[in-house]
């Protein structure tokens, strides 16, 4: 018998604060942008980087309170789940698909990746480009 595994894991930043959002048949939605990061040297010595953005949906309440709370634009974090695809109309009236990890009621993970959290959720700059691959102030960039 051969078994099949629908799971995802993404270490990365967030590129902006969780948002949460009130369902139609009651519960909760919390929504995270992650990027993840790949550097390397081309050929000719260069450096070079890309980008990707993840989405999230994290439909665990206990999940849900714990980013709210804790995460911040910035914030790094390991989340896992399955891969999921959804339809969705567009404000332009246009239908689209979109990718994004599910952490469902029961299952999936998330774990705050920086140090002190309960500090992290009170410094309003706590990493907020690393997103974007710009290093803090009293750091050098790798």
């Amino acid at each position: 018998m051969t078994a099949c595994i629908n799971k995802s894991a993404l270490l990365g930043f967030l590129g902006e604060d969780p948002k949460s959002a009130d369902m139609t048949g009651g519960g909760s939605i919390v929504r995270l942008r992650v990027a993840t990061t790949e550097r390397w040297r081309d050929a000719g010595g260069q450096r070079r980087e890309a980008t990707e953005w993840h989405s999230v949906a994290i439909f665990n309440e206990a999940l849900g309170k714990t980013a709210m709370s804790y995460l911040r634009k910035g914030s790094a974090v390991y989340v896992e789940g399955p891969l999921r695809y959804r339809k969705y109309t567009g404000r332009d009236g246009v239908e689209r698909m979109q990718a994004e990890i599910v952490i469902p009621k029961f299952g999936g993970e998330l774990k705050l990746m920086d140090g002190r959290q309960d500090d992290v959720a009170q410094r309003p700059d706590s990493g907020r480009d690393r997103a974007a691959g710009d290093a803090p102030d009293d750091r050098a960039p790798s």
